[in-house]
């Protein structure tokens, strides 16, 4: 899925680029460094999840390790600026979304977080997709820098079964975001 998100995204893509200029300061936390503790990282992983972060593509890039692993169902790869894109590009083909968290659990002393979603996003494409399932994110971070080293998504589908519900009408509604 990266990959087709990565070859749409470059053609049709916004390329648009965060740089965590709209998401700067938050509680006295600063924003445009790296996080300093395990608690501050924390913190920054539970503020991108309330951003819906993956659908909004307003993620704070200094929590993430420059070569973090990121993987889904289908592709795994490594650097944290790919996934930025990749998730700028995503946006594009968005129109409409909803996240649910069901889970958020600090594991490990900190060093884990294990995230279920659920995830409603209408595509834009002239039958207006809408693809659902619950999606969950771990989330490993190294204690000794504080960053994100690796970010595996896992869904609570079969990858088919969710790549098809792009070709079908859509089941589900969305409330709008306004």
């Amino acid at each position: 899925s990266w990959y087709a998100v990565e070859a749409f995204g470059k053609v049709f893509g916004g390329n648009k680029k965060d740089d965590n200029k709209s998401i700067n300061n938050f509680g006295g936390i600063d924003l445009t460094k790296p996080p300093s503790s395990l608690d501050e990282t924390l913190t920054r992983i539970q503020m991108d999840n309330d951003r819906s972060y993956f659908l909004s593509g307003e993620v704070d890039r200094l929590i993430y390790d420059e070569d973090c692993t990121f993987a889904d169902p289908f592709v795994s790869f490594n650097g944290r600026d790919r996934f930025i894109e990749n998730l700028a590009n995503l946006g594009s083909f968005i129109t409409n979304y909803d996240a649910r968290m069901l889970k958020y659990d600090v594991e490990k002393d900190g060093k884990e977080i294990v995230t279920k979603v659920m995830v409603k996003l209408e595509l834009n494409l002239p039958w207006k997709p809408v693809l659902a399932w619950p999606w969950g994110v771990t989330y490993k971070i190294d204690p000794e820098t504080c960053l994100v080293t690796s970010h595996i998504e896992s869904w609570d589908i079969d990858a088919l079964d969710g790549v098809l519900q792009i070709f079908r009408k859509p089941t589900v509604k969305i409330g709008n975001k306004e």
